[in-house]
């Protein structure tokens, strides 16, 4: 066999100065940094050990003092004032129903006096009536009535015509105040405010009536005619238009068509005056005084011969006044009646 040499070892190869040159540097700078990065983790952890510091107090024990004495527990407060509830806003007319409501009873209380024919408590009661409220029409209305009943002609037609006033074209007052006019003598201006509420309410019939008597007290009769029988087919059993009808009939010469309607009121109302009387006028105008005393004897008994002297001045019964009936009459009815005496 044959043996090998031992391995020679690989020759250190020389140094080289500008590497370790660097490698110098590089150690430096990585010592310095190392310094640095330790002096700053110091510095940090000295600044949070003296903020602890700072930051934790030991709190001292509490000084002694005297035991607390318990407080008495405060008086319960008072109950708030109540509030009052908002008033909600006025009215005119509420406020002033306390006062429609009086005027209200006493006009009601007025007309049923009125009707009663109690006519000094009916203008008490009216009056009451206007002074809670001064501008009820139909209180002034019922006064006026009582002023017509009174006679009291110039108060009635102040007041109906500020209840007119009031309540402009109300068909009763228009009516009541024609017939006041016409008491005084106007018939123009009552024919005026008649004839206005005719037109303006043709369906209220008291004005019918009050027409029919108007134009019987003018001449000239034809029209009285006509609207007194529209009056009897509105009110074909009140006694007034038909004895009016007859007594205007009678003016326009038409006796039968009178005597008619003089004998369906008697058959209705046997006593009534006016048509017992105005059946003894037509005998009269046709000079038969045997036939009109009956008549006037049956009218005579229908009230104190007294209040019966004033119809016997009545024009128609002129025909028969010198008559021997006619006397004998009046010697019945009052025997010191002035007159000449009866014949034998």
């Amino acid at each position: 066999m044959t043996s090998h040499p031992p391995a020679q070892p690989d020759p250190v190869p020389e140094t080289d100065p500008l590497r370790s040159a660097a490698n110098r540097r590089i150690f430096a700078f990585v010592t310095v940094f190392v310094l640095l990065l330790a002096g700053a983790v110091w510095l940090v952890m000295h600044e949070e050990e003296r903020r602890g510091t700072l930051l934790i107090q030991p709190t001292p024990p509490p000084a002694a003092s005297e035991p607390e004495r318990p407080v008495p527990p405060a008086p319960p407060a008072a109950p708030p004032a109540p509030v009052a509830a908002p008033r909600p806003p006025s009215s005119p007319a509420l406020d002033q129903s306390a006062q429609m409501e009086q005027a209200l009873a006493a006009y009601r209380e007025a007309g049923a006096l009125l009707v009663a024919k109690r006519f000094e408590q009916a203008e008490q009661r009216a009056l009451e009536a206007l002074r809670a409220y001064p501008k009820m029409a139909g209180a002034q209305r019922i006064l006026g009535l009582v002023y017509l009943q009174q006679g009291n002609i110039d108060r009635a037609i102040a007041v109906l015509e500020a209840s007119l006033r009031n309540e402009p074209f109300h068909p009763e007052a228009l009516t009541n105040l024609a017939f006041a006019y016409m008491q005084a003598q106007n018939p123009g201006l009552a024919m005026e405010l008649i004839e206005t509420c005719r037109r303006l309410h043709p369906d209220y019939k008291p004005a019918l009536l009050q027409e029919g008597i108007m134009l019987l007290g003018q001449p000239g009769s034809d029209q009285a005619v006509a609207v007194l029988r529209e009056a009897v087919a509105a009110f074909p059993n009140l006694p007034g238009p038909r004895n009016n009808l007859a007594v205007a009939l009678a003016r326009t010469g038409d006796r039968e068509g009178a005597r008619e309607q003089l004998a369906a009121l008697i058959e209705m109302d046997p006593r009534n005056f006016s048509a017992l009387f105005n059946v003894g006028a037509l005998y009269a105008q046709e000079t038969n005084a045997p036939a009109a005393i009956p008549w006037l004897r049956r009218a005579m008994e229908q009230m104190p011969p007294a209040q019966f002297r004033t119809y016997l001045n009545d024009p128609d019964l002129k025909p028969i006044r010198e008559s021997e009936a006619f006397q004998q009459f009046l010697l019945e009815l009052d025997p010191v009646f002035p007159g000449p005496k009866p014949g034998p």
